[in-house]
């Protein structure tokens, strides 16, 4: 972009080649043009036609690396995305969003995706930058921001790299108590988002928002909300430089320590029965190929930490899966690659006592904070696994290293068969079960698909007995979800965004009942709109059964009496297949393994033409949840007069 510049300015090229250089360099008609009219004066003086003092409005501060634009407060903020490289704009409506709109008439190739509530802007956003690894921008109304801060959540705990932003009041009006204004909107969203702030001059709106772009995209990621007064994004004529995406996203690979390296190698190599966890880093960094290869080096066993993504390959022998627990040895050392600790069950809990503990993370604040280490490795998750198996071939001749892999790969790779085999044996003897359980619904939806299809899901506790069915894999398919806020009212918003992001691969979402009545139907008037062609299916137990089964397994009077006081969704009993028709999405209620066969194929067919559908599958509520008893209470019945 300098040479361009530096180009036209010494007259080496015309005005027509400076414009066409702009536009292959990624920069729109009216961006070239604005900083083609900007560098106009300087271009003058220097060839002797202008005034001295006149220069370029290209911002100093930047050291003459952003382009000039001259524009409206909206139209500098468009430009400025257009530079960061955005094409969709995950938007809720409102007013003031007025001058943003009208910066985007003329610049088609920015595609507004307009959802009806707060909360679906951020899913759709998360589910895209999850699936394509971009950042998703964000704007609606200033007083959605409530509505929108359970999916924020969500975003932080996934650390998502999200920009949100919405209008502001006034700049005169601000701090008055007065109309959709508060005292303090940044405070709101504080514990949601890593960066907050409001823009108060328009010619630092480029700025402003690209910072909150770098900060969203540099890991550890997250969501950045910005908020513009009304008044600066229509404000006319205003000039300031747009910065060129590279002047921003920049690189942050940071190399571990190498002593620490050294250290946390020699405690793998000399374990008897280490193990290693896996977390949400190892996607996030492109790490999983490295990771592959440390737990193959030595054998480790592998378990996966709470993470969106199945960050190790499902069907990999060294896998452990759900069966951690189960697994017979004792832990002498233990590496989490990734992950947070929790102190979780996937984290193999107690049988950590007495273990030597190494956590490699990149988000330092993590490290030694929840649970005591050994040796912390902050630094990116590719460059350190490949650091460890680097650090391990050289402690370590060929020989001891096919010794030690031979000592533990067999008896591993066995009981990761058994626990697998086991497990669809005793499924596979109730998969003709009316109403479907959750392991024969899941392989006859894996059997339709894809081998490459998407997987977006927001089960609970009965995820694993439904996930266990899908092979997740590089070459196979990809999951993406839950969250590991664990906020329900994301997925078929999600599932939106993985769509756009993957328009070529086939994606399903896989959504509980519950987690559907958390507002979910208005995503579908987003998904009908624009043509999204998702297979969405309802696990429909008509209960809240993670809910229950908590409270249950505490042993208090609910499982005594068999009363369950909050979590039966029964009468009404929802009709799912007419809340799709209402946005003109076909759908059928499904509740054998036949039907849910022949309904798969007219999904798979009607995506394949180019629209979504919808299945509602009745489900086994299982355990304890049998009893469709709750707190009955009539408002009818309590009237003294029939009014």
């Amino acid at each position: 972009m300098r040479d361009i510049v530096r180009d036209y300015l010494d007259g080496r090229i015309p005005r027509r080649a400076f414009m066409k250089r702009m536009s292959q360099a990624g920069f729109g008609v009216a961006a070239a043009a604005s900083a083609l009219k900007s560098l106009e004066p300087l271009a003058r003086a220097q060839a002797g036609q202008g005034t001295r003092g006149q220069s370029s409005q290209a911002d100093s501060r930047a050291g003459g690396l952003t382009i000039p634009f001259e524009g409206t407060g909206g139209e500098l903020l468009v430009e400025q995305l257009r530079a960061a490289g955005v094409k969709f704009l995950f938007l809720g409506n409102g007013s003031g969003l007025g001058s943003l709109c009208d910066a985007l008439v003329d610049r088609p190739e920015m595609q507004i995706i307009l959802a009806v509530h707060e909360d679906h802007c951020v899913s759709i956003a998360d589910g895209y930058s999850k699936a394509s690894g971009k950042p998703g921008f964000v704007m609606f109304s200033r007083v959605g921001t409530p509505h929108a801060t359970a999916n924020m959540y969500n975003a932080m705990k996934d650390r998502s790299s999200l920009i949100i932003t919405s209008d502001h009041a006034e700049s005169d009006r601000e701090g008055r108590d007065g109309l959709e204004d508060i005292d303090d909107w940044l405070e709101t969203v504080e514990q949601f988002t890593k960066f907050r702030w409001v823009v108060h001059e328009a010619d630092r709106i480029p700025e402003w928002t690209m910072k909150a772009f770098k900060l969203a995209t540099t890991m550890p990621g997250g969501p950045t909300y910005l908020r513009f007064p009304r008044d600066i994004l229509y404000k006319k004529k205003v000039r300031a430089g747009i910065y060129p995406s590279g002047t921003f996203n920049i690189p942050m690979t940071l190399r571990p320590n190498l002593r620490d390296v050294e250290q946390a190698a020699r405690i793998l190599l000399e374990a008897k029965s280490p193990l290693l966890n896996v977390g949400y880093e190892v996607t996030a960094s492109g790490a999983v190929a490295s990771v592959v290869q440390l737990a193959e080096l030595l054998a480790i066993p592998v378990t996966q930490s709470t993470s969106w993504r199945a960050d190790f390959p499902t069907t990999h022998p060294l896998f452990l899966r759900s069966s951690a627990w189960r697994y017979p040895e004792t832990v002498d050392a233990y590496l989490n690659i990734g992950g947070t600790m929790e102190g979780s069950a996937s984290e193999g809990g107690g049988r950590l006592r007495g273990a030597k503990i190494i956590h490699a993370c990149v988000d330092a604040g993590h490290l030694g904070t929840a649970y005591p280490v050994h040796v912390a490795l902050a630094a990116n998750i590719k460059e350190t696994a490949t650091a460890l198996v680097d650090a391990i071939k050289s402690m370590a001749t060929n020989q001891r290293l096919t010794q030690i892999r031979e000592s533990r790969q067999t008896a591993t790779a066995d009981f990761t068969k058994r626990m697998r085999e086991s497990a669809e044996f005793a499924a596979r003897r109730q998969f003709d079960r009316v109403p479907l359980t959750w392991e024969g619904l899941s392989f006859e939806i894996n059997a339709a698909l894809d081998r490459d299809a998407y997987i977006v899901e927001e089960f609970g506790t009965e995820g694993p007995r439904s996930l266990q069915w899908f092979p997740f894999a590089e070459g196979e398919k990809t999951k993406i979800g839950r969250t590991t806020g664990y906020s329900l009212g994301w997925g078929v918003g999600a599932s939106i965004g993985v769509k756009l992001a993957r328009p070529d691969n086939q994606v399903i979402c896989l959504q509980g009942d519950g987690g559907f009545l958390f507002g979910q139907s208005e995503a579908l008037w987003t998904m009908s709109r624009y043509d999204v062609p998702i297979i969405v299916v309802i696990f429909n137990n008509r209960c809240y059964n993670e809910t229950r089964a908590r409270m249950y397994a505490q042993g208090g009077r609910q499982s005594e009496l068999k009363k369950d006081m909050l979590s039966y969704l029964g009468d009404p009993n929802v009709d799912f297949v007419s809340i799709a028709r209402a946005y003109n999405i076909k759908g059928e209620q499904v509740e054998s393994r036949e039907q849910i066969k022949a309904a798969m194929q007219r999904a798979v067919k009607a995506t394949r033409d180019g629209r979504p559908y919808l299945i509602d599958a009745i489900v086994e509520r299982g355990q304890s949840g049998a009893e469709g008893w709750y707190p009955a209470y009539s408002v009818a019945k309590a009237r003294t007069r029939a009014v």
